[in-house]
Order: structure tokens, then sequence, then C-alpha cells
């Protein structure tokens, strides 16, 4: 019987090609020189429906990418889009989604220069290639036991409030942490925190022990919803303090390689793409 990628998984289906595509792993490929370059899609019918405002597509589309270069500690540059369009789509509706990709680049410094279309039948799509730089990039693989794990806000339930449509990636935040914090690893909270600790499980090669009471946001949907985008990091004790005084100290790293909530092995998954 042939297995399908509904029946491994994105986790399983991203290991397949890994070794492939040495350079992929973390939220933006690292390119020689410190070069960080990401790629995002937004599909209609998955990441937005039909009537959401072409403006607020757009500018989810960007910051998606953009948070992805959040997540390495980098700066963004530049962004090509390329679009799959229904013939029958107005061009106004057009217009209004560069309004709102533009938005979100000139907002963080990016600049837009150039892209493509393509004519879809059915489902509409926008996918962003951003190209971003950072000295020292942030990887997923840096957690060391006795690290504090950290998150920059509330997570949960970004979906049925609006926020997966209009959030602002961290990219402030996360310069703040590379010029005052030692960070030893980070991620973007795209999948839900369970998804996305067990990514930073398999990076590292560390496990992490989770407080439920200090996660800001309700549960189960702080740990499963997803499209929350903000960052989720560890650091060293000795810096812990001063990430304490903006952002929301959620657990410890910790050597065997299984993430904890309350000390007890946490079963629960987070968004999955083909589950």
């Amino acid at each position: 019987m042939k297995r399908t990628v509904h029946d491994i998984g994105e986790f399983g289906l991203i290991r397949q090609f890994q070794k492939q595509i040495p350079l992929a792993g973390d939220d933006c490929a690292v390119l020689p020189g410190g070069g960080l370059l990401t790629c995002d899609p937004v599909i209609e019918g998955i990441h937005f429906l039909t009537d959401t405002p072409a403006r607020q597509v757009g500018w989810k589309a960007m910051a998606r990418n953009l948070s992805d270069i959040a997540a390495m500690g980098g700066e963004p540059r530049y962004a090509v889009v390329s679009l799959g369009l229904r013939p029958t789509t107005p061009v106004r509706w057009v217009r209004q989604l560069y309004d709102g990709l533009h938005a979100a680049a000139r907002r963080f410094g990016c600049e837009i220069v150039g892209g493509d279309t393509a004519h879809v039948r059915h489902e509409q799509f926008v996918v962003v290639t951003l190209l971003g730089h950072a000295d020292q990039p942030v990887r997923r693989s840096g957690a060391r036991p006795g690290d504090i794990v950290f998150v920059t806000g509330r997570l949960g339930g970004a979906v049925r409030s609006g926020k997966h449509l209009r959030f602002t990636p961290r990219l402030r935040e996360a310069r703040w942490l590379v010029k005052r914090v030692h960070v030893h690893a980070m991620i973007d909270v795209s999948d839900g925190l369970a998804s996305d600790l067990q990514r930073l499980v398999e990076a590292s090669r560390v496990g992490f022990d989770i407080a439920s009471a200090k996660i800001p946001g309700k549960l189960p949907g702080a740990l499963s919803d997803g499209e929350d985008f903000e960052l989720l990091f560890t650091v060293a004790p000795c810096n812990a303090g001063k990430a304490r005084r903006k952002f929301h100290e959620i657990g410890r790293v910790i050597k065997k390689p299984v993430v904890l909530l309350d000390g007890v092995p946490l079963a629960m998954k987070g968004y999955d793409h083909f589950a």
C-alpha cells in the first residue's frame, strides 16, 4: 500500500528532504555570508476566506515571511511575490492585495522587487519569497539543558479573533533580544506551541518542561491553534532576568528529548497541514 503525505504528516514529509537540502531546517535557509531566505504561501480556503479583505490577505502574506526573518534574529531586505489568480478576479482586489503587501514590507524596511502571476481555476494563492540578513543567525538547534523558555506574547485563538490576518511580526522584539540577550534558540509559533516545541526538540536534541499556568493564553488552544506568530526562544539562566521584564517565561529546557507539560509527556499536537 502506498504511503501518502497524510500518512506521514508535515514533519515526516520535511524529514524526507532534509538530507537533500542541507541549508533547510530553520525558519529560513541560512545562506553563506549570513543571508536568510524564506518562502511561505497563503492559500484561499486555508489561510484566508473568499470574502477576506484583500488588504488583509496581502498583509498576512508578507507578515508570515517577516516573522520567519524575525525568528532568525535577522533584518528583511527584498521580496518577490507570486500570485495565482482566477481570471474573474477584479483588478481592484489585486490592487488592494498589493496595498497590504507594501504596507507590511515598508513598515519593516523591506522592498518588493518583483514577482510573477499565474492563472488558477479554483483557489487563489499568494507566495512571498523574502531575502534577509543576520550577522549571527539564531538557529533552532542551540537550546541547552537549563535554559529558560519564553514566548513574546499571547497564544491561541488567533483565527477566531482575526489576529492571524493583522498580527505584527516580532521583528523589533527579535532585534532587542539579539542586542540585549544572548538567545540560544528561537522559532516563530506558527503551527501551535505543541508542534513548535517539538521542532525545537528535534533540532536541539533536548527537551522542554512547560508550566501550563505560565502559558499566556487559554488551554488547549494556546498549545494547538497555531497562526500566533509569536516568538518562542530559550536563554541561559544568567540572561533570563532581562527577558522576564518584557516577555513570558513558560518553562525550562531539560536533557531528555521530550515535551512535558507540568511534568507529564505532552501528547497533544499542533496544526499539521496534512493531518
